[in-house]
């Protein structure tokens, strides 16, 4: 190897940190370890799921690294210590639980100049060792980031891995998990690499290729591009699709969803060809023939040389964010398109999205004239989808009060007022339920059925993190899609539908005589949808659903020795009575310590992530928290799963 060629090897994850005295360690330059739930669990999903494929090897990733003075295996991180940080928590996680996992990663990774985060680091390894699995508790002088992430992926693991399946799942993860370990030349000018990396063109996704070759089946530069108009609108999942293909266009949005902006009302794809030519982009001079259908070659260099949509100064569209990323939307797509079994969820796996197409779109078993006629009905069907998801399912706003994290919101888009100054109206946002007539302040409460909504698809939305598993989402659309008519009377109906939805969900996780399963085995639905009950019998304006995926012993198991109070026998410490579902964070602060001093120092932060975690915080302040307390609040919360679900139909 010269000094100026990248030294790359295709390693096992079980061969990162074996070779001798190999260490990784993070310059002070890189941010901290910043990933969280929904970053973590969907690394881990991928490698079970590879697994559970029967895939001979799983890709995970590139890292980037240059070598640290002479010594040959010290390694100074580039790129990838997200990726590197989360798998040494799991190989931590795995060693602690007896597989066959070594501890010979231990103290391989550390932070230049970061001691909080290396003793972080190397208090989990060590603490384990000693406490049979249970993490030590942490100190504010360490990186608070490393123990949450630690907590998602030791409970992640404990509720998705049985424990006959983690040998195996451990076996895999060493030897058919591969990661490229790229190493830059000794002189390589680390600026101009991260300008390079930051500026390089991006390589075509799946959903680019899926574009391409539905593209390629339709017959004339006018369809092509009107298709393309479509897609591209539907792709931008922060905006309202009524913007986003008419931007500046008020006229052409009247045309295609009416006086009052609302409802797609256009049937047909060549309804919505007519709009394009109209715009001006496209026209009969520049329609091909039948006999000039493009390949995906030709269809992939128009794809590319197609520049995007001009932005416009819409301000009060970019307050919305979607909860899901455009390739998941165009699976619950094809999913009520084919009307496809909800419990499979590699339906909406996006790595497999141009297989689910290449299905749907087979050039084998159709014709052209077949293919062409699904393309040009797809895109209809894909347009007035994104026109129910954007008023149907919830997004988060970002307004004045919430510009932090954003509020959960459930509205759906309007003509609005001319504003001074301006010649053409603006968009309106109400809430769902709401009647164009009702004034309402921006910030203020959403009205009782808006709310009802927006309450159990947040519950759902928190409980299913991956979106693979967002079913409820193809339920909204396919609901909303067959009723007549469409619109926000139809709020109460699919209120029904969710709730059955998840009432199935939380049967399927009981016993047989309806009882919660222990400890670390209860689903998150059943904590979630508990919490939905106590809220929806009590109303609490205030209550939001908030991503939790860490089950917390309110009664710890390694209670802290020098608090005093009433003890939980072990019969009770995993009764569903004595658990509650909070964040990681909140995990981390709750330690070891005793229910009286929870109770008392958290009832402002943490207790109000969950209203079973209220209740029983109040009783431990007006009493106390025993093995006589964790029955009555767990037969209490027993009961009202059973009074629920005995009266509610199947999904």
């Amino acid at each position: 190897m010269t000094a100026q060629t990248l030294d790359a090897t295709l390693l096992q994850v079980g061969s990162l940190f074996d070779e001798q005295d190999t260490t990784y360690t993070i310059p002070i330059y890189q941010r901290n370890y910043a990933w969280r739930v929904e970053q973590i669990e969907q690394l881990i999903s991928d490698i079970r799921d590879a697994k559970a494929d029967g895939h001979d090897s799983y890709f995970l990733g590139n890292l980037i690294v240059t070598r640290r003075g002479a010594k040959g295996l010290d390694y100074e991180v580039i790129d990838g210590q997200q990726r590197l940080t989360t798998l040494y928590l799991i190989l931590t996680v795995l060693h602690s639980a007896g597989t066959s996992v070594a501890n010979g990663y231990r103290d391989r990774l550390r932070y230049q100049s970061r001691p909080r985060s290396t003793e972080a680091l190397r208090r989990l390894t060590a603490g384990l060792s000693k406490h049979a699995g249970i993490a030590p508790e942490s100190s504010h002088e360490e990186d608070q980031g490393i123990h949450e992430g630690f907590n998602v992926v030791r409970q992640f693991i404990d509720q998705n891995v049985g424990t006959s399946e983690r040998a195996e799942f451990a076996d895999y993860l060493l030897r058919k998990v591969f990661v490229v370990r790229a190493v830059l030349p000794a002189k390589t000018d680390l600026n101009r690499y991260f300008e390079v990396m930051n500026t390089r063109g991006q390589q075509l996704q799946q959903v680019d290729i899926v574009k391409a070759r539905l593209m390629s089946l339709l017959d004339s530069d006018d369809a092509q591009e009107a298709f393309a108009w479509v897609w591209d609108a539907c792709a931008d999942m922060d905006s309202y699709v009524q913007m986003a293909l008419t931007r500046g266009d008020t006229a052409r949005r009247e045309q295609l969803f009416g006086t009052d902006w609302a409802w797609l009302k256009v049937e047909t794809f060549d309804d919505l060809a007519n709009a394009h030519r109209q715009r001006g982009r496209g026209g009969a001079d520049d329609k091909a023939t039948s006999s000039d259908q493009m390949d995906i070659e030709r269809a992939l260099l128009k794809y590319a040389t197609t520049g995007a949509p001009a932005v416009t100064d819409d301000v009060e569209n970019v307050r919305f964010r979607s909860t899901i990323e455009f390739p998941v939307f165009l699976l619950h797509v094809l999913k009520v398109w084919r009307r496809v079994d909800d419990a499979d969820d590699g339906g909406l796996d996006d790595k497999k999205l141009i297989e689910r197409y290449a299905s749907a779109f087979d050039r084998d078993s159709m014709n052209a004239d077949e293919l062409r006629l699904r393309v040009r009905e797809f895109a209809v069907l894909m347009l007035r989808c994104r026109n129910i998801f954007d008023a149907f399912i919830l997004k988060r706003q970002f307004t004045a009060a919430t510009i932090d994290e954003g509020d959960w919101s459930l509205q759906r888009l309007i003509k609005g007022k001319t504003s001074p100054g301006k010649n053409t109206p603006s968009p309106r946002y109400i809430d769902l339920a709401q009647s164009p007539a009702t004034e309402r302040e921006e910030d203020g409460g959403a009205d009782g059925a808006t709310r009802d909504l927006l309450l159990i698809q947040s519950m759902l939305r928190v409980t299913y993190t991956s979106p693979r598993t967002m079913h409820w989402m193809t339920k909204v659309l396919r609901t909303v899609l067959d009723a007549e008519p469409r619109g926000p009377l139809q709020a109460e109906k699919l209120l029904g539908v969710l709730r059955d939805y998840a009432r199935a969900k939380v049967r399927a996780e009981l016993t047989e005589d309806g009882e919660p399963k222990s400890g670390f085995d209860i689903a998150r639905i059943v904590f979630t949808y508990v919490d939905l009950l106590l809220v929806c019998k009590s109303p609490d304006p205030e209550f939001r659903f908030s991503y939790r995926n860490s089950i917390e012993h309110f009664y710890p198991r390694s209670p802290d020795a020098e608090q005093s109070g009433d003890a939980v026998s072990k019969d009770c410490l995993n009764m569903f009575g004595n658990l509650a579902l909070v964040s990681a964070t909140a995990n981390s602060k709750f330690n070891n310590s005793l229910p009286k001093a929870k109770a008392e120092n958290f009832r402002t932060t943490i207790e109000i992530q969950s209203p079973k975690l209220g209740r029983m915080a109040a009783i431990t302040r007006e009493a106390t928290w025993n093995d006589a307390k964790v029955r009555e609040h767990h037969k209490a919360m027993v009961e009202l799963l059973r009074e629920d679900l005995r009266f509610g139909r199947e999904a």
